[in-house]
């Protein structure tokens, strides 16, 4: 299992590639599925970016891109609502999930409260660390 890095202004943690690309793949699925997300201009085109980016980034080196697209904290937070709301999808939809994607819920979601942590910046987090400049 090959690592990579959730990154976002000046925190990071680690994550491994497989819980990223699940997190492209069924985020964007949620994205469509929802009609409030999928309403969201900047959301849907970094749904169409995580889409075009499975399968295709260099083995250790996943990236969603955050800073891209989280350009301000309006967009921050309503990322994090996303997150919450998907969090509750993934764990009242486990079973064809667990099928589909090979991880757990708790896996899946431990990946989202783990961008949620890098995102809200909150070093407490067993995972989080201050970029080195």
């Amino acid at each position: 299992m090959s690592w990579s890095m959730f990154r976002f202004r000046e925190h990071w943690a680690h994550a491994h590639d497989v819980q990223q690309e699940t997190f492209m793949a069924l985020a964007a699925m949620y994205v469509e599925a929802n009609p409030t997300y999928r309403a969201v201009p900047w959301l849907r085109e970094w749904q169409a970016f995580w889409l075009r980016s499975i399968g295709r980034q260099a083995n250790g080196l996943t990236d969603v891109c955050a800073d891209d697209y989280l350009t301000d904290d309006g967009r921050v937070a309503q990322f994090r609502e996303f997150l919450r709301d998907y969090q509750s999808w993934l764990v009242a939809s486990e079973g064809p999930l667990v099928t589909a994607a090979g991880l757990s819920a708790d896996k899946l979601v431990e990946f989202t409260q783990t961008v949620d942590a890098v995102l809200a910046g909150d070093e407490t987090h067993p995972t989080v660390q201050l970029v080195q400049q």
